[in-house]
């Protein structure tokens, strides 16, 4: 099998693909990145986020997290409170400028998805996003999953040295 048919190839090719076009028109339009827009997402869902919140539900990196609130911020479209309850933590939450950037983003979301699926029909689309749900589950994985595939490719574990 050649690297270019391997499904997880295919896949991160697709969602690149997609990802790319996305950032163009956030760029051009919102001046700001998909990324940070993700921010926005989850400040919109879930108004007064602490940063760990929201880079583990949106799957950023502290950094990414860290840098996206400090250009959110600049752009007047996130604002950061003190925790009441903790000193220590910072609370975000989106401005009104930063709702318009939301929903914006949205727009924009929709209608790159609807790019991609453009040649799909309706059974199609139903289809693939079934499978993606189905793949979705089928990926999750713990580290009991990685030793036990470890040891059917390797033999049992070996501690690095």
């Amino acid at each position: 099998m050649q690297f270019k048919e391997l499904t997880a190839y295919r896949i991160r090719r697709v969602a690149e693909s997609i990802l790319d076009m996305a950032e163009e028109l956030f760029e051009r339009h919102l001046e700001i990145r998909v990324l940070d827009w993700r921010v926005l997402v989850k400040l919109a869902d879930a108004p007064g986020s602490i940063p760990t919140e929201i880079g583990r539900d949106m799957l950023l990196t502290p950094v990414q997290t860290g840098r996206s609130l400090l250009r959110l911020r600049e752009l007047n479209l996130v604002v950061a409170v003190p925790d009441p309850n903790d000193g220590r933590a910072t609370r975000y939450s989106l401005t009104k400028p930063g709702r318009t950037a939301y929903e914006a983003g949205m727009k924009i979301v929709l209608e790159v998805q609807a790019f991609a699926l453009r040649d799909l029909n309706a059974v199609e689309t139903v289809a693939l996003n079934g499978l993606l749900d189905q793949l979705m589950n089928s990926t999750a994985y713990s580290s009991a999953d990685v030793d036990r595939l470890s040891a059917a490719l390797f033999g049992e574990r070996r501690d690095r040295a």
